[in-house]
């Protein structure tokens, strides 16, 4: 990349880099005050067995921050490849109402599960910290639904991916 400005071009570069990493995709779901509501988010991963806890990085000017802020609790849907449209309309402008009428949902600690992803985590925000533009939450597992014979979806190089069938080694 070449820039004049030095931070210019190292952003660029690092956007670069990030998006050629290829990342599980998640939909995180809430119940709030107004309804469902959710994102989707590549932002997340495991945090401890002990405690069973995840983590979610969520960006403070997005919707759904607020939501989360007020509930203290979420689902973390691990999304399978058949989710692919519904990980697009949540991670588009569309409303709520939209986002929710697609999918096969059921509740899970009342809050909105995905019955066609590969796990659905329920989750209590157990610790918070800002970094930057996102909040990191940190979520104490309360349960977990996992379900056979999906394939994974995950996002590489601004597209919707799957692995090859046939592991490498």
């Amino acid at each position: 990349m070449t820039s004049t400005d030095p931070q210019a071009a190292l952003g660029a570069d690092f956007r670069t880099a990030m998006r050629n990493i290829a990342s599980a995709v998640y939909l995180v779901t809430a119940r709030g005050a107004e309804g469902d509501a959710g994102m989707t988010a590549t932002a997340a991963c495991s945090l401890s067995f002990d405690p069973l806890s995840v983590l979610v990085c969520v960006n403070r000017s997005a919707s759904f921050f607020q939501i989360l802020e007020e509930t203290g609790q979420f689902v973390l849907n691990v999304l399978s490849r058949d989710d692919a449209g519904i990980a697009q309309a949540f991670g588009s402008p569309a409303g709520r109402a939209e986002r929710f009428g697609a999918g096969d949902w059921y509740d899970l600690h009342a809050m909105p599960a995905l019955r066609t992803s590969l796990s659905s985590l329920a989750c209590r925000v157990a610790d918070a910290k800002d970094f930057g533009t996102h909040r990191i939450f940190m979520g104490e597992v309360m349960d977990v639904h996992n379900r056979d014979g999906l394939d994974e979806l995950l996002y590489c190089q601004g597209a919707f991916r799957a692995l090859h069938p046939t592991p490498v080694l």
